[in-house]
Parts: C-alpha cells; sequence; structure tokens
C-alpha cells in the first residue's frame, strides 16, 4: 500500500481489522490508515484489535484474548472508549464500523475540538475512496422514507405505518439529538448546508430516546414539541430516513438534505437505492401541466427532478417517494401513484435482521472476492 512506510506496525494491523467486509469497511488504503492513526494512539491500537465486532466482551475476555493483564489494557480502553472510537460500557467493549456506527456514535453528543474537526477530514477522506458501492451489489432494504403527510384525498395514500405522526403517537419517551452528525462533520470540513443547520439532530423514538438522553446526547421532547419540529424540517425540504421497520418499534429519523447526508450522498452518487425499501407510492408527472418553473427540482434531494436547458426532465427511477416535490410544484403537475414493490416495514429489528442477511452476506461475499 503506498504511503504506509511511515505508518506504526499497531495502526497497520488495526487497519487491517476495520477494512474486514464483517465490519462493512473499506478497502486497505494510506486514507484509511491515516484515520487509524488518528482515532487511536499505537498502545491502544494493540489493544483495539482484539475487540469483536458488535457484540461486547468482557474485559477479562479481551485481556486473555490479547495476552495481558487486564489492569494494564483497561485504561486504554477506557480512553478509547471515552473518546468514543470503541463501544465501552457495563456490557464490555467492542468494535463498531466505521461508518455506520462509530461516525454516529462518536459525534451525537455534539463535542466541537479540533480532534474532531481532524477526525471529520480524515473520514471524509475514506468515504471518498467511493468503497460503499462495494455493498450495493445486492437490494438491502434496511432503511425506508417517511413521505410528507397530507390530508388531500388525492394524494394521501399512504397508511398509518408510513407516517411521522405514528411513531409519535406510539412511544412514551420521545427526544432529538443535539447534532445531525453528518451536517456536523460537513461544518467541520468547511461545508454549509444549504437546507439546515448541524443542530438539527435526528429525531429519535422509544428506549432510544431514553438512552440519547441518559448519554448526554440529546433531550427529551413531548408529542406536541416533536409534532411542531416535524412541520419545520419539512419546511426545509428535507427527507426522513427510518430504520425499515415498523412505528412501535424503537427508531431515530434522520432528517436529510442531499449536501451534507452521508446516505444520500451514496443514493446519488452511487445508486444506493439498493439499501432503501421500496416506498409505498413514487411520484408521477404530468408533462401537460408543467410549466417547467423547476421549483420541484430546487426541493428533491435525489435529483429525480432536474431541469435541462429550461426543461423539466423527470427520473422515476431516483424517486424515493418522499413527496416533497408534490408540495412544491404550484400547478399540481405532480401526484403520488402506488408502487407495486412496496412491502410492509419489518415488525421488528429480528425481523429485519433475518431479512437483510442473506443479500447482506451475498454482497459481503461479492466484494470480498472483488478484493
Amino acid at each position: 500500500m503506498k504511503g504506509s512506510n511511515g505508518a506504526h506496525p499497531a495502526h497497520l494491523d488495526l487497519a487491517v481489522v476495520f477494512s474486514s467486509i464483517a465490519l462493512l469497511g473499506p478497502r486497505m488504503s494510506e486514507e484509511l490508515v491515516r484515520l487509524v492513526a488518528h482515532l487511536f494512539t499505537p498502545e491502544e491500537a494493540e489493544v483495539v484489535k482484539h475487540l469483536p465486532f458488535y457484540v461486547p466482551r468482557s474485559l477479562k475476555a479481551i485481556a486473555r484474548k490479547a495476552g495481558r493483564p487486564a489492569a494494564e489494557i483497561k485504561p486504554l480502553l477506557e480512553a478509547a472508549g471515552e473518546r468514543r472510537t470503541i463501544y465501552g460500557g457495563s456490557r464490555g467493549y467492542c468494535l463498531m464500523p466505521i461508518i455506520p456506527g462509530m461516525f454516529e456514535y462518536l459525534l451525537m453528543g455534539g463535542a466541537d475540538t479540533p480532534w474532531h474537526r481532524e477526525y471529520a477530514k480524515r473520514l471524509q477522506a475514506v468515504i471518498h475512496t467511493g468503497y460503499m458501492r462495494e455493498y450495493m451489489s445486492r437490494s438491502i432494504p434496511a432503511v425506508r422514507n417517511i413521505p410528507v403527510q397530507t390530508a388531500l384525498p388525492d394524494r394521501n395514500r399512504v397508511v398509518d405505518a408510513d407516517l411521522v405522526s405514528e411513531m409519535i403517537r406510539a412511544h412514551e419517551h420521545l427526544a432529538v439529538l443535539h447534532v445531525c452528525q453528518c451536517r456536523q462533520a460537513a461544518h467541520f470540513t468547511g461545508g454549509k448546508c444549504r437546507r439546515s443547520a448541524p443542530s438539527d439532530g435526528c429525531l429519535v423514538f422509544g428506549s432510544f430516546a431514553q438512552g440519547a438522553v441518559a448519554g448526554g446526547n440529546g433531550r427529551p421532547v413531548s408529542r406536541e414539541e416533536m409534532h411542531a419540529i416535524v412541520e419545520e424540517r419539512r419546511k426545509r425540504n428535507l427527507v426522513f430516513l427510518a430504520a425499515n421497520v415498523s412505528p412501535t418499534s424503537p427508531n431515530a429519523i434522520c432528517t436529510c438534505c442531499d449536501c451534507c447526508c452521508h446516505f444520500l450522498g451514496a443514493v446519488n452518487r452511487y445508486e444506493g437505492r439498493a439499501l432503501m425499501a421500496e416506498p409505498r407510492d413514487l411520484a408521477e408527472v404530468r408533462e401537460d401541466l408543467c410549466n417547467d418553473c423547476g421549483k420541484c427540482s430546487r426541493v428533491c434531494n435525489t435529483y429525480a427532478h432536474r431541469m435541462e436547458a429550461g426543461r423539466h426532465v423527470y427520473e422515476a427511477r431516483k424517486c424515493i417517494g418522499c413527496g416533497v416535490c408534490l408540495e412544491a410544484c404550484p400547478e399540481q403537475a405532480i401526484r403520488m401513484v402506488g408502487n407495486p414493490r412496496y412491502r410492509k416495514p419489518a415488525a421488528g429489528y429480528p425481523t429485519l435482521g433475518l431479512k437483510l442477511f442473506p443479500p447482506l452476506a451475498l454482497s459481503g461475499l461479492k466484494a470480498k472476492i472483488r478484493r
């Protein structure tokens, strides 16, 4: 690998771990090694490379695997856990994917230091290698769009499971994160969101909300406040994305924009629709009613609508069914029509996991063969 001659061996070893297909990692690269070197000291990297993926393991078990005394490695794990570069808690310690996982966990508290800003720059360099497309060779409907809720009879084709109002009604505990991690990272690297601000954090429900508040990552809100926040975010023409589970399951809604959101960036750059569940409805354009004003193209976050030589162009394959364009059209030339490929959200995370495992495993296998 070019440019890695000066890297510490411990950082190289840990970069290999983070490049694992099981962690949805990027290929080994100079950018990955530089990111790992920023996240961990060489002493921490020597220990962290022995951590399990996803499921925390006790200090005693990790010490046994590393072949070192527990008292010796505990301060190193605690330091990494405090920076949120690993998960560390009462259940033990584990590694998370660089993204999604560590990225959200590390930035959701809203910390703004030179270290966090440098992290955002180095992470961006890794993301720009384009490695995410390797995991999109199969349909993996992990994320669903929650469309605009409207009372107009000819537009109100969505059912309760697809509405934010049903999620609000279904949960006692609601919260808003202090920051949107994607917009915060963009801000750290000199970017500026066209639609929103870093302080417009994700909306969280159920036990997720309880955990966010307990961890100092968000503030609790009432149902009335949440409805008002949803309305305000809709006015900013943001896209609402959540895990593809029923509204009664704990969840988080990311209110996303095309200029900052890493997920939408993957959707737009790498045909990332493979990671999205099919929406209940898709936009349909009546070109005979369209006056080519371009208002739909200015609000569309997936570039399904665009202007070419002053004329409106619509690509249905890029539509995710958010309905933002419908609200923007002054001529009522857009309507939402049923999508025959739509499937209801999974009942919960275990069901979703079982549904996603086969295509995710096949996609990972294909990525491994390519490497």
